[in-house]
C-alpha cells in the first residue's frame, strides 16, 4: 500500500483482497453518499469480481480520504494488451465486453472536484501504468468531465468514444396509464396470452426473497434456462462457463443479504419456464439478465414479453421510480416505449508513446480474432471424414 497526501486529501492505493474486505463498511457507507451509484460499482460486485477473476489482474484500488472520512474509492484492476499496462474498473471483468452494465469512480456527493484531482494526483505517481481505460461510463457521471479535465492539467491525452447504448423507462404516472401507451397488439396479446397460460397450464408470476436456498435455486434455473434458450440459436449465453456461474452465485448472494436482489419466476406449476436476474437501488430496478424456455410448446405465449411486463407492473405498484433494461438487444424492447441512453468510454494515455502503441495493439487484435473466426468458420464447414 502506498500513500500521499496533496489538496487535503489522503490517497492510498490498496492491492490485496484482504484490504478490500477490511475495506467492505465503509464501502458501504461511502455507496449512501453518492446518489448516482448502480449495483455495479457495490463493494459485493466489485468484491466478488475480484475473487472470481483476480488471478492474474493485480488490484489498483484508491481510496480518498478527507480528515480520515472515505470520500473516495477509485477501484480498478491491471490488464495487458500487446506489452501495455491498462488498468480497467474491477468490475468490468477480464474481458473486451464489460460484465458491468455501468462504472464509475466513487466519489461523495459535494466531493467530487477534490476527489478526482486527488486521484490523477496520486496516479502521476505511480509509474507502472500506460492507459486509463474507463469503460461504460453513465450518461449521469459525475466524474467523466472532471476526469477529462484532470487528466489534462496533468500532460496527459484523453479519447472519448461512445460506450454501450442502455434502454430505461421512467415510470410516470400509473400502469393503467403506461398500459395505454403500448400498441394495441402488446396489451391485447400479452394479457389474452397470459390468461391462457394461468388457465391451462397453472401459470403463476413469483418473486424470490433473500433466503438462501430460494436464491440458490433460482440461480440455477436461470442458468439452464438461459443457457438453453441461446443455445437454441447457437450460442453459449453469459452463464456458460462454471467461473461465472460461481461468480453469479456469490454476488447474488450477498446482494440479497442487502435486500439488493431481484429474481422473478414465470411458473407452469412447480417448473419454472422464465427468469428475470436483476437488482433494486435507491428506486431504480435493474434487469441484468434472463432466460425462458425455449421448448416450443412455448413460443406461442412470448414468454420474455409476458415476464418483462409483469416486471414493470410490479415496479409501478411498488412505487419504483425507473425500470433500466440496461445494455444489449434493444429491439425488443421498443415495444415497452423505453428511452435510449449512451455510456461513453475515457480513455487516458499517459503519453504519445502509449496512445500509439495502443492504436497499433488494438488494429492487431481485431484482426487476429477475424482471422480466429474465419478459421474457426472454415473448420465448422470441413465435411465429417467417412
Amino acid at each position: 500500500m502506498s500513500a500521499t497526501t496533496d489538496r487535503r486529501i489522503q490517497a492510498s492505493r490498496l492491492t490485496t483482497l484482504p484490504e478490500i474486505d477490511a475495506l467492505r463498511d465503509e464501502w458501504r457507507q461511502l455507496e449512501e453518499r453518492c446518489p448516482d451509484l448502480t449495483p455495479f460499482s457495490t463493494w459485493e460486485w466489485c468484491r466478488s469480481v475480484a475473487k472470481h477473476y483476480g488471478d492474474d489482474r493485480p488490484l489498483w484500488v484508491f481510496t480518498l480520504r478527507s480528515d480520515g472520512d472515505l470520500v473516495g474509492i477509485a477501484p480498478f484492476a491491471e490488464t495487458r494488451l500487446g506489452g501495455l499496462r491498462l488498468l480497467r474498473f474491477i468490475g468490468s471483468g477480464p474481458g473486451r465486453y464489460s460484465m458491468a452494465d455501468y462504472q464509475d469512480l466513487l466519489a461523495a456527493e459535494g466531493h467530487e472536484d477534490e476527489v478526482v484531482a486527488a486521484f490523477c494526483d496520486e496516479l502521476a505517481r505511480q509509474p507502472a501504468w500506460d492507459v486509463l481505460h474507463l469503460r461504460e461510463l453513465p450518461p449521469s457521471s459525475r466524474t467523466t468531465v472532471r476526469l477529462t479535465a484532470a487528466a489534462a492539467s496533468q500532460g496527459w491525452l484523453t479519447q472519448l468514444e461512445p460506450g454501450s447504448d442502455v434502454h430505461l423507462l421512467p415510470l410516470n404516472g400509473t400502469w393503467d396509464s403506461y398500459k395505454a401507451t403500448l400498441s394495441r397488439s402488446t396489451r391485447g396479446n400479452t394479457s389474452r396470452k397470459i390468461r391462457k397460460l394461468v388457465a391451462e397450464h397453472a401459470g403463476s408470476f413469483v418473486t424470490v426473497g433473500d433466503d438462501e436456498s430460494a436464491v440458490r435455486a433460482a440461480m440455477e434455473d436461470l442458468f439452464d434456462l438461459h443457457t438453453r434458450r441461446w443455445n437454441s440459436v447457437g450460442k453459449p449465453g453469459i452463464f456458460s462457463t462454471p467461473r461465472r456461474r460461481r461468480f453469479d452465485h456469490e454476488v447474488a448472494g450477498r446482494l440479497a443479504q442487502r435486500g439488493m436482489l431481484r429474481i422473478f419466476l414465470l411458473k407452469s406449476g412447480d417448473r419454472t419456464i422464465g427468469v428475470s436476474y436483476g437488482f433494486r437501488r435507491n428506486g431504480v430496478e435493474y434487469h441484468y439478465g434472463g432466460g425462458f424456455d425455449p421448448a416450443p410448446e412455448w413460443n406461442h405465449f412470448r414468454l420474455g414479453m409476458a415476464l418483462d411486463l409483469w416486471i414493470i407492473e410490479d415496479s409501478f405498484r411498488r412505487g419504483v421510480r425507473c425500470v433500466n433494461f440496461l445494455r444489449g438487444e434493444g429491439h425488443y424492447k421498443e415495444h415497452y416505449r423505453m428511452e435510449t441512453r449512451f455510456n461513453q468510454d475515457l480513455l487516458v494515455f499517459r503519453n504519445r508513446r502509449a496512445r500509439l502503441h495502443y492504436r497499433f495493439a488494438r488494429v492487431a487484435r481485431g484482426a487476429l480474432n477475424r482471422l480466429r473466426r474465419r478459421l474457426a468458420d472454415g473448420r465448422a464447414k470441413l465435411p465429417k471424414a467417412g
